[in-house]
């Protein structure tokens, strides 16, 4: 049955009836709802509301034009997984074919997904649209494995914003958690001309267009009790020193000005600490918070100042939700004139 632009149709799976909008490549076509929306679809799963028997006896044809042609058009592809090509270097990648490589600019592209890592992923694949999403596939997908997305024309592409992806990593066996990531996959029709980018694979008959989404690096433990337990020693001992440099002080001034300045910038706080993650890194800073905290309890400090920088604002949000647990305190923004816009002070009453 071949559909034309103004045809009224029904969706053979869902419950939705709408208007032919327009016509696209390999049997495809737009199909706005009474509410406005649009969905693409393949001509198979719809089906024209108002049938003539003429339409019946053409739709029967093209069923048996399609089962004879269809294996011949599989056959002009490479049957070998694209996934098998890639060396073993722990990314996700999307990959994009050309159905006919000697129309770059206009022919429709094939969109997979390449799970190259060693962890399975549960991921979604959506239209971004400003504001607002439409789905186009979810699933799980095992580690080097691949799936098709979907066909689409570069018409269709460059009509909505690019392609999200949402990845959660899990294996089965004990490991390590990943924090779950999203990636935005934009392309046009210059990049096929790209040679950096368009790479001819290992035993392959066809052209790829290969872009990286989400790489898994591997990070060296770190122990952060061994660190904390390194570093405690040493600011016990300056404590000691402070002590020993104010004991002869007359008491009534200890009281009013036992104050302290707590820098808490990581470079500030370990020598060398490449290897650590961002995760490790504010783990440590907490946990050296949550130490001078106690100390300054013990050493019943009027003041204490943490220095904390400005940045993205996490180390600033998860100092002030740990000090909501401690009673007999205020804390506030520090003097920006002394401290600049990056430090809490916490006032002991």
């Amino acid at each position: 049955m071949k559909l034309n632009i103004g045809d009224k149709v029904r969706f053979l799976n869902e419950s939705i009836e709408g208007t032919i909008a327009n016509v696209l490549t390999h049997g495809r076509v737009e199909v706005q709802d009474s509410h406005g929306f649009t969905h693409i679809s393949e001509e198979k799963y719809l089906v024209r509301i108002e049938l003539t028997l003429e339409d019946v006896r053409n739709d029967l044809d093209e069923q048996k034009i399609d089962s004879v042609q269809k294996p011949q058009i599989q056959s002009q592809k490479s049957s070998i997984p694209i996934i098998s090509s890639l060396e073993d270097d722990n990314t996700i990648y999307a990959a994009i074919r050309l159905l006919d490589e000697k129309n770059p600019l206009t022919t429709d592209v094939e969109i997979f997904l390449l799970n190259n890592t060693n962890y399975s992923i549960c991921f979604s694949c959506l239209k971004r649209l400003g504001n607002f999403r439409a789905g186009i596939q979810s699933g799980v997908l095992n580690s080097n494995d691949e799936t098709l997305i979907g066909v689409f024309s570069q018409d269709e592409i460059y009509r909505f914003d690019g392609f999200e992806f949402q990845f959660l990593f899990f294996q089965n066996e004990e490991f390590k958690p990943k924090n779950p990531d999203t990636k935005l996959l934009q392309f046009n029709s210059s990049d096929f001309m790209n040679a950096d980018l368009r790479r001819k694979l290992f035993d392959r008959d066809d052209t790829i267009l290969l872009m990286p989404l989400h790489e898994v690096k591997q990070m060296t433990e770190v122990d952060i009790a061994n660190l904390l337990d390194k570093y405690k020693d040493k600011k016990e001992a300056d404590a000691r020193n402070l002590n020993a440099k104010t004991k002869n002080k007359p008491s009534r001034f200890v009281v009013l000005t036992r104050q302290k300045v707590v820098d808490l910038h990581i470079e500030e706080l370990i020598k060398d600490y490449s290897s650590m993650s961002n995760a490790q890194i504010i783990s440590y800073q907490i946990n050296f918070f949550m130490q001078e905290m106690d100390k300054a309890l013990i050493d019943k400090l009027h003041k204490i100042v943490f220095i904390h920088g400005v940045g993205a604002g996490v180390l600033r949000s998860s100092i002030r939700e740990e000090l909501k647990r401690f009673p007999n305190i205020r804390y506030t923004d520090a003097p920006i004139e002394k401290y600049g816009n990056g430090a809490t002070e916490v006032e002991f009453i």
